[in-house]
Parts: C-alpha cells; structure tokens; sequence
C-alpha cells in the first residue's frame, strides 16, 4: 500500500475529494482502486483533483502504466466528462502512460465509455472497460 487519501479534515483541498483513493504498486503497475459517489455539484472538481493525485503519483514513482478500478457510483453527465477529460494535461497525467480504466458502476458505463473517446482524440492511451481482467489483458497487450 502506497497511500490512501481520504476526505477527513476541514482544509479545503480534501473537502474537494470525496473519493476515497487506494495506491498500489503491482509489479511496476500503479493500480488505483477508487471508490466514493459522483456528486453532481462538484463532479468536475472531484475528478480533476482524483486525476491530479493519480497523476501525482504516477510521476513521482515513474509508472508507466496504470490501471484504474473505479466502484464510484452516480451520474456522468456527458458535459461533465467533457470537461474532465479535455482537462487531463493540466492535471498532470502524461500521454505516454498506457490507462486501463474499469468502470464498475453499469448505470454509468456508456457515459464513461463517451469520456474515453474525449481521452483518446487528445491523444492518450486510454481504455475503458467494465470488466477488471479485460483491462488487465489489453494493458499487457503491448
């Protein structure tokens, strides 16, 4: 185990996080289990922060490829997801990282689904997958 970060104090930047992140290294591969509900209000800044602590750790242990496990439940919205994904740069997140994403949440696959095009046509390797060994197989594909 890496690190957990996890909304519990007053400071403005956790209260931003409601997501509850879990780091792992896992044979040179940064594997992120997130977990947490997608509120509406503050959706996009959430994600950006959650993509500038994956990014944050990804950069500072050198990885190369990252799979995501995401349980987060609740809405997508496809504005949102446009705003998250054309924003992965300035979060940190390289273009040379390989990102096997799972979305476990089914109600909100086809929206995050949408989110990866957004990802892929501004140039990152990334893949969205609803199922954990699927990710994991296309990761090591190459």
């Amino acid at each position: 185990l890496i690190g957990v970060y996890k909304s519990s104090n007053d400071s403005i930047q956790e209260l931003i996080v409601a997501y509850k992140l879990n780091f792992q290294d896992e044979n040179g591969i940064l594997l992120v289990l997130i977990s947490g509900e997608r509120e509406k209000e503050e959706l996009v800044n959430r994600a950006k922060e959650t993509w500038r602590k994956i990014a944050r750790m990804g950069n500072e242990k050198g990885y190369g490829k990252l799979l995501i496990v995401s349980s987060a439940t609740g809405s997508y919205p496809v504005l949102d997801a446009f705003l998250i994904n054309s924003s992965l740069d300035e979060c940190g997140v390289q273009r040379v990282w390989k990102i096997a994403f799972v979305n476990l949440d089914q109600a909100s696959f086809p929206d995050v689904k949408f989110a990866e095009m957004i990802a892929v046509n501004r140039g990152f390797d990334l893949a969205v997958f609803d199922s954990e060994e699927s990710a994991r197989r296309w990761l090591m594909a190459s």
